[in-house]
């Protein structure tokens, strides 16, 4: 099963409120608490494009304080979730594959340059298929845009297999295992390695830090479930220039 389609039928799946997946936990818990670590280095007449926009519910908020906005996300069920239960007068949503270059060329050329948005991409992808997003992110971002991207590590998967292997009673957790080998992966992030990873691509890295996510899981006490991860704030290499436009 392609990852288009793998996430199509978790979608599908998913009841339609608001929290039902894992990482959907009120934009007062996340966006809110990620636009401080950003909005100081990113042009808000800029677009915005979020990057995995799932149910929307993060990119509704975010439309508050950027003109435009663009959720994107690999299945169609997202999208159409996201559509129905979070529009916004400037947000659009849109399925793509932004690990094809045409398709981030066609909406650099569209949009122009824009920040962008994401959590929880790059530790699903192949390493082959993390470089093609982070030429995909330097395309979006062109000469002025800026990146926020928080991201699992190593530390989550010890976390989340310990939790696990305890019996602690964590059903989103344990279906997200199971389906995705969540907690399983080796992710990008562990030790500097989210850094590494994009200064070695020539990004200007200009913030980054642990950060929490917090789920929509609860522990046995009754009290959300926090994950350990880490976010970056970056801009495109200044050597890169995006497609002409024709």
């Amino acid at each position: 099963m392609s990852g288009g389609t793998a996430w199509d039928a978790f979608w599908s799946t998913l009841p339609a409120e608001p929290g039902t997946a894992l990482w959907d936990s009120s934009p007062r818990l996340t966006a809110e608490r990620h636009l401080p670590l950003f909005r100081d280095h990113a042009d808000p007449l800029l677009p915005l494009v979020d990057i995995g926009c799932g149910s929307g519910r993060q990119t509704q908020w975010l439309a508050r304080h950027f003109r435009r906005v663009v959720g994107v996300d690999i299945a169609g069920a997202a999208v159409e979730l996201a559509a129905a239960s979070h529009p916004a007068p400037n947000v659009a949503y849109r399925c793509a594959d932004l690990l094809d270059r045409d398709t981030a060329a066609a909406l650099h050329a569209e949009l122009g340059d824009v920040n962008v948005y994401m959590r929880g991409v790059l530790h699903q992808l192949a390493p082959d298929d993390r470089r093609r997003m982070l030429a995909t992110i330097r395309c979006l971002l062109g000469g002025s845009g800026v990146l926020f991207a928080q991201e699992l590590t190593e530390r989550t998967g010890w976390y989340v297999a310990e939790l696990l292997a305890g019996g602690a009673h964590l059903p989103k957790t344990a279906g997200l295992a199971a389906r995705f080998d969540f907690g399983a992966r080796v992710a990008p992030a562990h030790d500097g390695r989210l850094r590494l990873l994009f200064e070695g691509d020539g990004f200007d890295v200009v913030a980054d830090g642990d950060l929490p996510l917090h789920t929509t899981e609860r522990t046995s006490d009754g009290r959300p479930l926090e994950l350990p991860t880490r976010y970056l704030v970056a801009r495109a290499p200044a050597r890169f220039s995006p497609p002409e436009e024709t």
